[in-house]
């Protein structure tokens, strides 16, 4: 038996999307869930425009979501406060951390690379571009559990969504639809660069710059139970950071290594045309 529980209230709807057979299903599962498919589909799309073989999503799905999961999962543990190490193994009470999502998906693209040597940039650029659209859509799950909410807003003319959520009857920033709508600008110019670039690299380091930019201002924002760390210490702001700066050493990497083969070819031309 399913039944149907979807009503609004405060501009919220209820967690609950449907139940079945005496077990909840939550909006926040069912909207991860979506975006996982459309990612996974429009990886195709993107294998195709530059020529990899059509097995690459699945090998890339297999690698990366699971180990996105447990690591999205052990990072949230690891630094919430409120949450232990014994807390793992309990995911229906929530608590999944994107900064462990993308470190667990490091280590899926470094085993892709070790047991199918598959090249890291090209698979990083084709993840990336998918992943940022995953995120702006996975954001509203935060939108079902009423959590990810900004400070309060006290000044009437902001108190509307969706520049503000209320919540227990007073209004906060609604911190997961400005991520959202920036992720969603974020995979327009990922997809535009993937699509009309040709170095490997120039997505995942644009990906990494652009997004560590948006959760460092972002993460201040938060009420303090959404941010993870101790005190002051903000660790997905500390790692917002490393972000940056690894996405500016990939950039400049690619662009050194486009300029070095650009010359080494009009070199090489040059002496064809030397020798006729």
């Amino acid at each position: 038996m399913i039944k149907y529980n979807i009503y609004m209230t405060n501009f919220l709807l209820n967690r609950v999307a449907f139940t079945i057979f005496g077990v909840d299903i939550y909006w926040y599962g069912v909207i991860i869930s979506t975006a996982i498919v459309i990612a996974f589909l429009l990886s195709f799309a993107l294998c195709k425009r530059k020529g990899h073989p059509s097995s690459i999503p699945y090998e890339i799905i297999i690698a990366i979501l699971p180990l996105g999961i447990l690591s999205a999962r052990l990072f949230d543990v690891l630094f919430d406060s409120g949450l232990s190490i014994t807390d793992y193994f309990k995911f229906r009470e929530g608590g999944m951390s994107i900064i462990g999502a993308i470190l667990g998906g490091l280590v899926g693209l470094l085993l892709l690379r070790l047991i199918r040597k598959r090249n890291f940039l090209e698979m990083a650029d084709i993840l990336v571009v998918v992943l940022i659209l995953a995120q702006g859509i996975g954001r509203w799950g935060n939108y079902f559990n009423e959590e990810v909410y900004g400070q309060l807003v006290t000044n009437p003319t902001f108190q509307h969504f969706p520049l503000a959520v209320m919540v227990d009857g007073q209004w906060y920033e609604a911190l997961f639809f400005y991520e959202s709508v920036l992720d969603i600008m974020g995979f327009v110019l990922l997809i535009c660069l993937y699509w009309y670039t040709k170095p490997r690299g120039v997505c995942v380091g644009t990906y990494l710059v652009y997004y560590g930019i948006i959760r460092f201002f972002l993460e201040p924002r938060r009420q303090q139970q959404y941010i993870l760390g101790s005190g002051s210490f903000m660790v997905s702001r500390l790692m917002s950071l490393f972000m940056m700066v690894a996405g500016v050493a990939i950039l400049i990497y690619v662009i050194v290594k486009e300029i070095r083969s650009k010359r080494g070819k009009n070199g090489k031309e040059q002496e064809i045309l030397h020798t006729n």
